[in-house]
């Protein structure tokens, strides 16, 4: 009974300093808000990465890259990408028994793109017939081009969403023709939307051409970026990527010890990139938000003890009239405690609401688990009690002469 009276009293001694209580509820609230919406922001942002590469990748290829191209994100034009024959890949293709189907990609960034006045910067993308099944294309109008337009270098085009929106709008681009840096192109069929790639480029702004065409005609050039190889199966992948490891530093001539002027990528090899980034991700951000949580502790123990400052000859009235040091201990804990409960529960809501919006504004999967909001309401209430231990042990230590002089 003596402790639920004590309970009520804290409640409404809290309430009673509204302007206090507001900053006490704020401070943490910010915290755990931050904290919800980093670690949600970051389960979301890495399940789409890995998403994303999985659609790259897929679960039996192996992807050989010029040793310009990395894996990092940087932009692809940022080096020369001359270490890659497309001769060497065909060799490659050929000597690799489990390879099923294969294609390899050069690129012409940034290009002026114009039709009927109307104009467009995409990037120029060379692929072989075979990316349709190599890539999952989906082809949503007209085709694909062929093998003999690729041998015949002609001038065909397969457009991405974006390109199509900027330059037809809502006129069908099928059998129209494009200028690509002057060099007029027919469109031959739409791609549908595919999103970021792994370089984190946008590939519905792209315009896909044969291969051969854009070495010749566009870039002239006989070097690509990267090429995809198809296997049978997951077990596959190991074999085939050690057998293409192998010609390709037989074919560049790399000798012992020296560094191999072309990557290997798998899914394993991948995947094991992702978990070294996704681990110092799941470390450090939570850190931050940790330590603005540990700010808001900070502004309910200096509050608290202003409020113990200001009530130094109630503390004394209570404990001549037979309050108990540990009674008034208790109660201080109690207004720290619901003080930042309350904004621990504010700011899981605050954080939900916020990370609604921002993952609708970033395109990433609105993922939260409850062992983050459990794990919310708990750090904020061990704030209350830690931040409140301080204060209240003060107020419990006053005498009750000296307090009421």
């Amino acid at each position: 009974m003596i402790r639920t009276r004590i309970v009520k009293s804290g409640f409404k001694t809290a309430l009673r300093h509204k302007l206090r209580a507001i900053f006490m509820v704020v401070s943490v609230m910010i915290g755990i808000a931050a904290l919800t919406l980093i670690i949600s922001i970051g389960k979301g942002t890495q399940k789409k990465v890995m998403s994303r590469m999985e659609r790259f990748f897929g679960s039996n290829t192996v992807v050989l890259m010029s040793g310009s191209a990395k894996m990092e994100g940087m932009h692809p034009e940022m080096e020369p990408t001359t270490t890659l024959k497309l001769s060497q890949v065909e060799e490659v293709a050929a000597r690799v028994g489990t390879v099923v189907s294969w294609d390899a990609v050069q690129t012409a960034l940034d290009r002026p793109a114009t039709y009927d006045g109307r104009n467009a910067t995409v990037d120029v993308y060379g692929h072989m017939p075979s990316a349709v099944g190599v890539w999952n294309l989906a082809i949503t109008e007209g085709r694909f081009f062929t093998d003999a337009e690729n041998r015949g270098l002609s001038r065909v085009a397969v457009i991405a969403p974006n390109v199509r929106k900027e330059l037809f709008g809502s006129e069908d681009p099928v059998g129209k023709e494009i200028e690509i840096d002057g060099i007029p192109f027919q469109v031959i069929g739409t791609v549908g939307p595919r999103g970021l790639d792994p370089h984190g480029m946008n590939q519905d702004d792209q315009v896909l051409i044969p291969l051969q065409t854009l070495l010749k005609r566009v870039a002239n050039e006989d070097y690509v970026m990267a090429a995809k190889f198809i296997v049978p199966d997951k077990s596959s992948i190991a074999p085939t990527a050690a057998q293409v490891t192998r010609i390709m530093t037989e074919l560049h001539h790399i000798g012992p010890g020296e560094d191999p002027d072309f990557m290997v990528a798998t899914p394993t090899f991948v995947n094991e990139m992702l978990r070294r980034a996704n681990a110092m991700f799941n470390v450090y951000l939570p850190v931050i938000a940790l330590i603005s949580l540990l700010v808001g502790s900070i502004v309910v123990i200096n509050l608290m003890l202003l409020s113990v400052n200001e009530r130094v000859a109630e503390i004394g009235l209570r404990k001549a009239v037979g309050a108990r040091s540990k009674d008034i201990l208790y109660q201080f804990l109690v207004e720290a405690f619901s003080m930042t409960i309350t904004g621990g529960a504010v700011g899981i809501v605050v954080g939900l609401m916020l990370l609604s919006r921002i993952t609708q504004m970033m395109h990433i999967p609105f993922i939260v688990s409850w062992s983050v909001l459990l794990a919310c309401l708990v750090i904020s209430s061990l704030v209350g009690i830690l931040a409140g231990i301080i204060p209240a042990r003060r107020a419990a230590a006053l005498q009750p002469v000296e307090a009421l002089r």
